[in-house]
C-alpha cells in the first residue's frame, strides 16, 4: 500500500498546501504521516492510497504527484507524474486521527 497526504503549510508559496508521499505500508503495519497535533494546523486534510493489486482509496479532489517519494509545495513539479483524486478528511479539531485502509473483497 502506498499513501500520500496534503495539509496546510503557511510556509508554502504561492498556495499554502504541502504534499507528502509515498509511505509504503505493509498489511498489518502502521505509519505516522504527520507527527504533530492536527487541531493546531487545519481542519481539512487530503489523502490518497493505492495497493499493488490496483485497489485505490481515491476521491474527487484532483492532484498531480510524482511516482517517487516527495515532500513539496505546489510550485514544485516533477516528471514523470500521475494524476490522482484525493479524499477529504475533516478532523474537526481532533488532535490526532487514524485511517484504516481495508481492501474490498
Amino acid at each position: 500500500m502506498n499513501v500520500m497526504i496534503e495539509f496546510l503549510d503557511r510556509n508554502c508559496r504561492p498556495e499554502p498546501w504541502r504534499r507528502k508521499g509515498w509511505w509504503v505500508i505493509a498489511p498489518g503495519e502502521s505509519k505516522v504521516a504527520y507527527g504533530g497535533s492536527l487541531s493546531g494546523l487545519n481542519r481539512y486534510w487530503y489523502w490518497y492510497a493505492f495497493a499493488v493489486d490496483n485497489a485505490q482509496w481515491a476521491g474527487p479532489f484532483p492532484e498531480n504527484v510524482p511516482y517517487s517519494v516527495f515532500d513539496w509545495c505546489p510550485d514544485v513539479a516533477s516528471d514523470p507524474s500521475m494524476n490522482i483524486g484525493m479524499r477529504e478528511l475533516d478532523v474537526n479539531g481532533a488532535a490526532n486521527w487514524t485511517i484504516r485502509l481495508v481492501p474490498r473483497p
